[in-house]
């Protein structure tokens, strides 16, 4: 059985799941400015469209709903060549992959997998560590909250489903409220939450 996500509109724009108007109503609550798709490209002859893109830190978002459907050599293809952003202050993650909305936690944040270039001409690949926003307005980027370095894109798991859980950090600031903000926006009927 195929389950299929459910087109939903929010702040002007049609999501193509609910799951992705609920990161929306994340990062509004947060304060964090967001573009919903903005612009598609061809990563090694596949097209990929962005879910997101944060322009105060130049940070590209995917989002998926389970393991099955997060396709991790794009992913790693993707972080290595997506155009860099321009950014505020700092930037964040090239690209961060975000997973269903966990339950909230007091006083602490959920760290989600964000991938960067190696970024030295003796490397190739990507290395990664999980970003948290309870900072986020600190330096206008997602915060390192758990460093798990990948040396190279063969190092790197394959397992897409390890890459959807967050990790939790208790001693980050609190980001619960936009965590219950987004598990509790309801879109039945036509409404806009």
């Amino acid at each position: 059985m195929t389950i299929q996500a459910i087109e939903t509109r929010y702040a002007g724009h049609r999501f193509r799941s609910r799951l992705e108007a609920r990161w929306a109503v994340f990062f509004t609550t947060l304060g964090i400015k967001w573009e919903y798709e903005p612009q598609g490209y061809v990563i090694d002859g596949t097209p990929y469209l962005p879910d997101f893109l944060l322009p105060d830190c130049g940070t590209w978002v995917e989002v998926k709903g389970h393991g099955d459907d997060l396709d991790v050599p794009l992913m790693r293809a993707a972080a290595e060549h997506l155009p860099e952003m321009p950014y505020q202050w700092e930037p964040g993650p090239r690209l961060l992959v975000l997973g269903p909305i966990p339950e909230p936690r007091k006083g602490g944040d959920w760290g989600w997998v964000g991938l960067n270039p190696c970024g030295h001409d003796d490397e190739q690949g990507i290395y990664s560590h999980h970003y948290g926003f309870s900072r986020f307005r600190k330096n206008l980027r997602p915060w390192v909250l758990i460093e798990t370095s990948c040396a190279t894109a063969e190092t790197c798991g394959e397992s897409a489903a390890n890459w959807l859980i967050p990790a939790f950090d208790d001693t980050e600031p609190d980001a619960a409220s936009a965590y219950t903000a987004a598990r509790s926006a309801r879109f039945e009927h036509g409404e806009a939450s």
